[in-house]
């Protein structure tokens, strides 16, 4: 774990001293020929004497097409080298696709859990450039299937990068929306590894860290974009939430949030931007000592106004309907939501029932308050 402002001319000693010779990125396509790329490129090549293999990830969420895409061309430079660049869709292709090589067959075959892989015995190097995902350091990854509704979880220690490369002025190019919405989507990560029924002493403090440190940062680098400080320190929460959360797991907001992705193509961080207040408002009374914790860290007297008021400082405060229109399609999603493994592990037991009320809360903008529940 590397952590710096300008920490990616790092890169060329870190490949030094791998003594590796056949080196490919895999960057987000919002980095094609950008400046960013020719550095990568100038460092690769001089550290390793040869020239590397780009492959550029499409702006959309990664589905099994993107990500077998990228698998065909790892195959065919056979790396012993792999940078992955970018937000959370960049590192989950790379790390699902560099899986495939030690492990060949469609990428569905290999989505799940409790499954057995054989390592591929390349570099991985993982550069996040928003502060969202926390990608860099977890064994799971994420991908649609293509031409279909379903989400595909993938999840394997081989999956995880052996080197996190932390350069806060990476995520400086970074849009505000962008911003704000990968920077929520590593609150919830944070809120909901802390709150978890399998949350321990161990991914405790992780999750702590990371909520202080966004309730403080985020705002701030959503406001000034350039300013050191606050994309350091986001980045580095980012990670400590996905260190939390590797173990912890999450809970209702990613459950409804990957239908949202899904079904209706709603951004990831900003489904859980729609989510968390109302099911901070749901859990609160579940949460024991925690809530109060959860409440300090965002600087309010309860977890749900702090999370609504953070929403609301990132310019997220919208409604479901603009996403999700009528009443059978939010029907659907609440079926959907309560078939994800993360329902069992928020630590209160929702029912259909309860989902349909937290969707039905989504609905409104708060304002910067409390969500109503009726429930």
């Amino acid at each position: 774990m590397i952590s710096a402002w300008g920490g990616i001319d790092k890169l060329t000693d870190l490949v030094k001293e791998a003594g590796v010779t056949r080196p490919v990125a895999v960057m987000d396509a919002f980095f094609k020929d950008s400046e960013l790329a020719a550095r990568i490129l100038e460092m690769l090549h001089g550290a390793t004497g040869a020239r590397p293999s780009f492959h550029f990830v499409p702006a959309h969420e990664p589905d099994t097409d993107t990500v077998e895409a990228c698998a065909a061309m790892l195959a065919g430079a056979n790396p012993d080298l792999i940078v992955a660049i970018g937000g959370g869709s960049a590192m989950d292709t790379a790390k699902i696709a560099r899986l495939l090589l030690s492990n060949p067959g469609s990428a569905e075959a290999i989505s799940g859990f409790g499954k057995t892989f054989k390592p591929h015995a390349s570099l991985l190097i993982a550069v996040p450039t928003t502060a969202g995902t926390g990608s860099e350091v977890s064994e799971s990854a994420i991908a649609g299937k293509a031409n279909s509704d379903i989400k595909l979880i993938f999840r394997s220690p081989e999956m995880t990068p052996q080197i996190a490369l932390l350069d806060g002025s990476l995520s400086v190019s970074a849009p505000a929306m962008v911003t704000a919405a990968s920077g929520y989507d590593a609150v919830t990560h944070s809120v909901e590894a802390y709150v978890s029924r399998a949350s321990s002493v161990m991914s405790d403090p992780f999750a702590e860290s990371a909520m202080r440190l966004l309730g403080r940062w985020l705002p701030i680098a959503y406001r000034e974009p350039t300013h050191q400080a606050a994309r350091t320190w986001c980045l580095i929460a980012s990670c400590q939430a996905a260190i939390a959360f590797n173990s912890a797991n999450l809970g209702l907001a990613h459950a409804i949030a990957a239908p949202l992705g899904a079904m209706h193509h709603v951004p990831h961080g900003l489904a859980n931007a729609l989510a968390l207040p109302a099911i901070a408002a749901y859990n609160e009374a579940s949460m024991g000592p925690k809530a109060a914790v959860v409440a300090s860290a965002f600087g309010t007297p309860s977890a749900a106004l702090g999370l609504s008021r953070l929403r609301l400082s990132l310019d997220l405060d919208l409604s479901l309907d603009g996403f999700v229109a009528t009443d059978e399609a939010r029907e659907k999603v609440a079926q959907a939501a309560m078939k994800s493994g993360q329902v069992r592990m928020n630590p209160r037991q929702a029912t259909i029932e309860d989902m349909r009320a937290i969707l039905e809360s989504m609905r409104v903008p708060t304002g910067g308050a409390v969500p109503g529940l009726a429930i």
